[in-house]
């Protein structure tokens, strides 16, 4: 089974029925060394990471907390590592991620290379797949319909940055929406929407894009369906209320008569 091409085939199948362009920007595989560093080791030379460079562990901590992290390792002149992990059994887990597979500012990881890494682990543990809009986002309808949170650095810096991180969406863990123009320097209006995703069962692969259509749509300016139903669920309590003290009105007409 080729893995990468079954994701590809499925996000491009969707991406035609519903007129997006949904992409994939970073894999993260979990694996056992004593199966599998062998292979991994055959494709290239791997540096290991200065525990102490910062930008390096923010990415990790996105997957596990630093007391798990013995050592990490990157493979040389691409945007892939992997981590070793201290749970039990002690230094046998592995996260093997590959960053950078949707970007505009720099080549991303060469097609064959992240087709034999899935290929040797032969599983995907979770996806970041994003889309890319010209617009900035409609971050108030955003918030009247998912939870948003502010990213704010220390010293109470606030930046244009926004995360969904418990977005009530199975299967997304959660969801950063940030100025991909700024962060990369690049020309002109662009904001990138990406979805951190589980993946239980790559065997039985299913994504949930259309949620995450529903979250960027929202971004669009288009009312998503949980705001709709707020919004009528409202409208039938009022009026429910309006009936009720009609009725009130008309039993004390009836008892003043």
């Amino acid at each position: 089974m080729d893995i990468l091409h079954e994701l590809e085939d499925y996000i491009n199948t969707f991406n035609k029925d519903n007129d997006i362009d949904f992409a994939i920007d970073s894999i993260r595989i979990e694996f056992k060394k004593r199966y599998k560093l062998e292979s991994l080791k055959n494709l290239g030379v791997w540096k290991k990471v200065n525990k102490n460079d910062k930008t390096i562990m923010a990415k990790l901590k996105k997957r596990l907390t630093p007391k798990q992290v013995t050592s990490a390792y990157k493979m040389q002149g691409e945007n892939i590592y992997y981590f070793n992990s201290s749970t039990p059994p002690r230094y046998d887990d592995a996260t093997l991620v590959i960053y950078g597979l949707k970007q505009y500012h720099k080549p991303p990881p060469p097609k064959e290379l992240v087709t034999k890494i899935v290929s040797i682990l032969k599983n995907v543990s979770s996806l970041d797949i994003c889309l890319d809009v010209d617009y900035v986002p409609n971050f108030d309808l955003i918030a009247q319909c998912y939870n948003l949170d502010k990213c704010i650095l220390k010293g109470g810096i606030v930046t244009d940055t926004r995360y969904s991180n418990k977005p009530d969406i199975t299967m997304i863990d959660k969801i950063t929406i940030y100025n991909k123009a700024d962060k990369n320097g690049l020309e002109g209006i662009l904001w990138r929407i990406e979805a951190t995703i589980e993946v239980p069962n790559i065997k039985m692969l299913v994504l949930p894009l259309d949620d995450f259509k529903e979250f960027t749509d929202t971004a669009k300016g288009i009312l998503c369906k949980m705001y709709i139903k707020t919004i009528e669920q409202k409208k039938t309590q009022s009026t429910k209320l309006e009936k009720f003290s009609q009725k009130i009105k008309d039993l004390t007409v009836q008892k003043l008569k």
